[in-house]
């Protein structure tokens, strides 16, 4: 057997094959067709759908609890079912702070709706705790005291319900049968406002 030759200094090495180093020099393209012939595309099928909850966890929130509401005259009085009526007396004794008004004169029914629901929301959320809703007494209107009758509707129904804890008629110094104090739920997580500092010794 005879020797190998060295290959010699400044030899231009082999070309390698055509197609990128592959066999038969078929371009990508083709080897993918290729791979490709007996796929079967499939015919008669429906695209599986998977279905999104777009309630934004509404089905996750507990039902609105129940009310005692008790009408007096002109006055109405409305308690979350199970808690001690210490709380309305309380409310109506100026233990809570009116830490908000809303005057809904010149609304329609809807409008009052709306902002008595969005009132209440934003309130909650920001740790307040009693609200004044003035409503009127519907003196002057042809159809009657309608925002005085349905703001009780408004709060025991949701979602509003979720946030209230009680409400009451006003004293008189508040508006009296006109205007309704509405307490909140606390909020959990929501730091209590701190007190007067306690006098240096």
């Amino acid at each position: 057997m005879g020797r190998r030759r060295k290959p010699t200094a400044g030899a231009t090495p082999p070309a390698p094959p055509a197609g990128g180093g592959r066999e038969g020099g078929a371009p990508e393209e083709d080897l993918f067709v290729a791979a490709m012939k007996d796929v079967e595309p499939l015919t008669g099928k429906r695209p599986v759908l998977r279905r999104h909850r777009a309630d934004n966890g509404a089905r996750d929130l507990p039902r609105p609890p129940r009310f005692r509401v008790e009408h007096s005259g002109d006055r109405v009085s409305g308690l979350v079912e199970g808690r001690r009526p210490r709380t309305l007396v309380r409310l109506r004794g100026g233990a809570f702070a009116v830490e908000r008004r809303l005057d809904l004169h010149g609304f329609t029914a809807a409008a009052a709706r709306a902002e008595v629901e969005a009132t209440v929301e934003r309130a909650w959320r920001q740790g307040r705790r009693c609200l004044l809703l003035i409503h009127g007494r519907g003196l002057r209107s042809a159809a009657g005291p309608v925002l005085k009758e349905r703001l009780p509707e408004w709060l025991t129904a949701a979602p509003a319900a979720r946030r209230v804890l009680a409400f009451t008629s006003a004293p008189d110094h508040l508006g009296g049968s006109g205007a309704l104090l509405v307490l909140l739920r606390v909020r959990r997580g929501t730091a209590s406002a701190p007190g007067p500092a306690p006098p240096q010794a």
